[in-house]
């Protein structure tokens, strides 16, 4: 339901959708960087999936206070629903013809919906994001070697998915767009269904999932390295897991990702399962943002997590060719 409403006879060209879940200091940061943007016909909507009280009463008093500085609504879940469920309300709400996406942990380039928005004159862009500029100093999130240092964006033969959005390259088409960072135009969101619900946890590869689908309606996506956002990565809240949770909604997100987005998408889980079996025995990809201290419990994470992925994506499959056949 809307707590806080605050509408204008003229729609807004952009919604940005942001989802929120205890974290309302870094939600304050981030709606008063939107106050700075260059483009001003968007409107804000949050949603906030916190589980929290003392949460729920700092995000309505903080969004009341950028009332006068932003189109801006608050909407509250009735209980915890997750990112993917969040994201979905929000686009639900949405007026604008372009749906921008970002993390309450982030704070915006003034910029950034500028040079997003210039894309879409162009009839067969059917989504922009742009760079995700890490600013935190944690010694778990140091700049990491490369296997790839020039590509952006793309899913791999083998079902690998190389990010690397923090680069200052392109503007270049890409596979898929970080979920800190992304639009794409409302007509195609809601035609592909929004966001999968299937990506539970800490949501790992739910916005990877969804760039395929508007591709195969036959748009393309860009990243554009001029529209950024500088990411904080809070310790807390949203969907953060402990590292032995995120490696099992790790393998669980991505096996389903695989199954249900690319071709052959069963030997593909088969490589990747084997693949990560070599990296926990090497002691590598554990979390990017915490350590384990038992590696043995990271590969069983992995592999529970693998089975069930596995489960819920021939589930999905099997859902679709009934809805196909019928």
């Amino acid at each position: 339901m809307t707590v806080l409403d605050r509408r204008t006879r003229s729609k807004p060209m952009v919604t940005i959708v942001v989802a929120t879940r205890n974290r309302e200091t870094y939600l304050a940061d981030l709606l008063k960087s939107l106050t700075k943007q260059s483009f001003r016909s968007f409107e804000v909507v949050v949603v906030d999936d916190s589980d929290r009280k003392e949460s729920r009463k700092a995000v309505s008093r903080i969004v009341g206070k950028f009332l006068k500085n932003l189109k801006i609504r608050l909407l509250r879940n009735p209980s915890r629903l997750g990112l993917p469920s969040s994201l979905n309300r929000g686009l639900a709400a949405a007026g604008g013809r372009i749906v921008a996406f970002t993390d309450d942990d982030c704070i915006v380039d003034e910029s950034w919906l500028k040079n997003m928005i210039r894309w879409y004159r162009y009839p067969k862009v059917g989504g922009v994001g742009g760079r995700v500029v890490p600013v935190e100093h944690d010694a778990t999130w140091a700049q990491k070697r490369r296997s790839r240092p020039r590509v952006i964006g793309k899913v791999l033969h083998n079902g690998e998915v190389i990010g690397n959005f923090d680069l200052d390259a392109g503007p270049t088409l890409v596979d898929c767009l970080p979920g800190a960072n992304m639009s794409f135009k409302r007509d195609l969101l809601l035609r592909v269904g929004g966001f999968s619900r299937a990506y539970g946890g800490n949501a790992y590869r739910f916005e990877t999932d969804l760039s395929p689908r508007i591709k195969r309606l036959g748009y393309r996506i860009i990243f554009d390295p001029k529209a950024i956002v500088y990411h904080r990565r809070a310790p807390k809240g949203g969907a953060r897991v402990d590292v032995y949770e995120w490696n099992y909604w790790f393998s669980r997100n991505h096996t389903i990702f695989l199954l249900t987005c690319l071709n052959h998408g069963a030997l593909r889980a088969v490589f990747f399962v084997l693949r990560e079996i070599i990296r926990v025995l090497k002691r590598k990809r554990a979390c990017p943002y915490a350590r384990p201290d038992a590696w043995h419990k990271v590969l069983l994470a992995k592999l529970r997590g693998a089975l069930d992925g596995m489960s819920m994506g021939l589930k999905i499959l099997t859902s679709l060719a009934i809805a196909r056949g019928s």
